[in-house]
């Protein structure tokens, strides 16, 4: 066990170490290799601005001093003999390949070799026509068919541009210029144009082959990332970056140069531009290392130092463990007793613990023996108990029984009772209904006599109407009569008027025409007499017709009559039908009433007798419930009593079986 505490306190603290180290580390590494790579980054613009300078200076020195050989009056002249005699030291003397003179048409007449060539399409050859000194980039020459780099000036006389100074370099001179940078031992730099060729690099192969990533990107995807960059390179003009080419982590840093349309590209190895991460990591492991052998060692010594006590405190743990509560030595735990620390604090409450629990089993052994004495005194009273109570509930049970047998009785006559009632109330409900039928009947009764009595009326009215009828029928007839007579009159009245007219028309003929107009009037009349029977005869037929029909109807009148004096007849019969039926309704209301009276009686009886027996049967039941809880209560007492000696003897047994648990204690 010591063993063990010691190797995990060990190990835990070993581990915390390694941790913080660890992170510590970590973090130091990172925020090394950021502030590194941040003065990485800096440095490589600082560098590749200067580089950039550097070859600013160079171009624009080579230009000045050739644009001074073209302000030569003997260059001026335009005269090539005068200019090739002037020129030839010039060449060697600067360093040219050689040395050429162009004519305003872009024809090109060299200095050493004597041969001419039109450059008239060059960008160069055109700008220097135009007045502006500047440098081609590196291109396959016309003349010698291999990698050349041209400079190229205006010639001036009398202030206008009269030709051009050209001036041919090897195409290695740019790259023998960036051969010279480079950031570190392994890093780099190469110039291109702005149509993204390279123009300068260490690899004089991309030189001649005029690489330009951008393109060659469009079929080989390997030359992608080199691709982006010169995209970057050509958007940008100046900056910085990193990227990963042929599997090679890389910073590169670009800047444009003035006056020429180059960028200076200062490529760093990211594993030589951090180089110093790598020494820093490498001194780290070393210290965790060292600190990882420290730390064990201290640790060690450390978990000695709690793992001791803890091993001594658990020997008499053990012993406590074999139920060996005997005082111990304190003399040999003195040492671990008086520590300022949790470990002395735990050996003083381990002690302290000791001591009452051995007071605590000394006690209990004594409360033990007491405890079972008394079990068996309670013992026999108990079982003493018992046998009394089972005399009582048997008694009680006797009792329980006989009121239990009057529950039931007094509950069949309640049953039978509430039987008799349910047929009472049947009964009380049927003469209810009988006497509301009966008054609904005689209700209705009243109402027909009061519908016959008023039909009744309606008959003498319809008597009455039927004879003023009958009376205005004759009156008519009579009124007929005269208009026939009448009519029979003015008929007579109009043939004797005709007979007149005629008799005018004669007397009117014979008078000539003195008469005509006389003539004219009793035709008149004539006609009028005419139309006067004609409406009589018609008056007359209106008149028989209304006689028949007022003959027919006075015969109807006779027969109506007729009809409703024996309607009269009919009406008083029903009249006299009805009142009989009333007064036999009255007399069964009567004597529905003296039913219903003596069902009200009974039902109050019944309501009483009810009361009495319900309450008898309360009583009963109480009596019943009372004596069944009362043997409940004697049975509990019993088996309670039964209980209490079975406890006390097994209480008795228990304490027993403590103090034999307790002897096996050393106390």
């Amino acid at each position: 066990m010591k063993s063990g505490i010691t190797r995990k306190i060990t190990l835990l603290i070993v581990l915390l170490v390694v941790m913080v180290c660890g992170i510590l580390g970590g973090i130091s590494i990172f925020i090394s290799s950021q502030s590194l790579t941040s003065e990485v980054e800096v440095a490589l613009v600082d560098e590749t601005k200067l580089g950039s300078d550097q070859i600013k200076i160079i171009v624009n020195a080579r230009l000045e001093l050739l644009q001074e050989i073209a302000n030569r009056a003997r260059t001026q002249t335009m005269d090539f003999k005068i200019q090739q005699e002037s020129l030839k030291e010039d060449i060697e003397r600067l360093g040219y390949l050689d040395i050429g003179v162009v004519s305003m048409s872009g024809q090109a007449t060299y200095v050493s070799s004597g041969e001419t060539t039109d450059l008239s399409d060059r960008s160069y050859i055109q700008k220097a026509l135009s007045g502006e000194m500047n440098v081609s980039d590196v291109l396959i020459s016309k003349v010698t068919n291999s990698a050349v780099l041209m400079y190229a000036v205006p010639i001036f006389n009398d202030g206008r541009v009269v030709g051009a100074l050209i001036a041919r370099r090897d195409g290695n001179a740019l790259s023998e210029i960036t051969d010279e940078m480079g950031f570190g031992e392994e890093g780099y730099a190469y110039l291109i144009n702005d149509k993204g060729i390279v123009v300068a690099h260490n690899d004089r192969e991309l030189v001649m082959s005029q690489f330009q990533p951008i393109e060659v990107a469009k079929t080989d995807k390997t030359v992608e990332p080199l691709a982006k960059v010169f995209e970057e390179i050509l958007e940008k003009k100046i900056g910085v970056g990193s990227y990963t080419y042929k599997g090679v982590d890389l910073y590169e840093a670009f800047h444009s140069i003035e006056g020429t349309n180059w960028f200076l590209v200062n490529v760093a190895l990211r594993s030589e531009a951090l180089a110093g991460v790598n020494t820093l990591l490498t001194t780290l492991v070393i210290v965790i290392v060292i600190m990882l052998v420290i730390s064990s060692f201290v640790a060690f010594l450390l978990a000695r130092t709690i793992s001791t006590p803890i091993v001594s405190l658990t020997q008499i743990v053990d012993k406590q463990a074999t139920l060996d509560f005997r005082s111990d030595d304190k003399n040999d735990f003195s040492k671990i007793e008086n520590r300022k620390d949790e470990i002395g604090l735990m050996t003083k409450s381990l002690f302290s613990m000791s001591g009452n629990v051995r007071e605590l089993l000394i006690n209990v052994s004594s409360t033990a023996e007491q405890v079972s004495a008394t079990s068996e005194e309670l013992t026999a009273t108990a079982q003493q108990s018992a046998t009394a109570s089972e005399e009582v509930a048997q008694t009680i049970n006797e009792i329980a029984k006989g009121a239990t047998d009057q529950a039931k009785n007094t509950m069949d006559a309640a049953s039978a009772l509430t039987h008799l009632s349910k047929e009472i109330e049947i009964n009380l409900s049927g003469t209810q209904d009988l006497a509301h039928a009966s008054s609904t009947m005689s209700q209705l009764v009243a109402t027909g006599l009061k519908v016959v009595s008023d039909l009744a009326q309606k008959t003498l009215e319809n008597a009455r109407a039927s004879d003023v009828v009958f009376s205005s029928i004759q009156k008519t007839n009579e009124s007929s009569t005269k208009i026939s007579e009448a009519s029979s009159m003015i008929a007579s009245i109009s043939e004797q008027t005709n007979l007149l007219a005629l008799n005018a028309s004669i007397e009117a003929a014979r008078a000539g025409e003195h008469g005509r107009g006389f003539a004219v009037v009793a035709e008149e009349i004539r006609k009028l007499a005419e139309q006067s029977r004609t409406t009589t005869s018609i008056i007359d037929e209106m008149v028989s017709k209304l006689q028949k029909d007022a003959e027919t109807a006075v015969l109807k009148m006779k027969e109506s009559g007729v009809i409703v004096k024996e309607e009269e007849k009919s009406v008083e019969m029903t009249k006299e039908t009805f009142d009989q039926i009333a007064q036999a309704i009255a007399k069964s209301e009567e004597l529905v009433n003296l039913i219903s009276k003596t069902s009200v009686k009974m039902e109050e009886n019944k309501s009483n007798v009810m009361g009495n027996i319900d309450t008898l049967s309360a009583v009963a039941e109480e009596n019943a419930a009372s004596t069944e809880q009362a043997s409940a209560a004697i049975q509990e007492q019993t088996a309670s009593s039964e209980q209490i000696a079975d406890a006390s003897e097994d209480l008795s047994v228990m304490a027993q079986n403590l103090q034999a648990m307790i002897r096996k204690f050393k106390i």
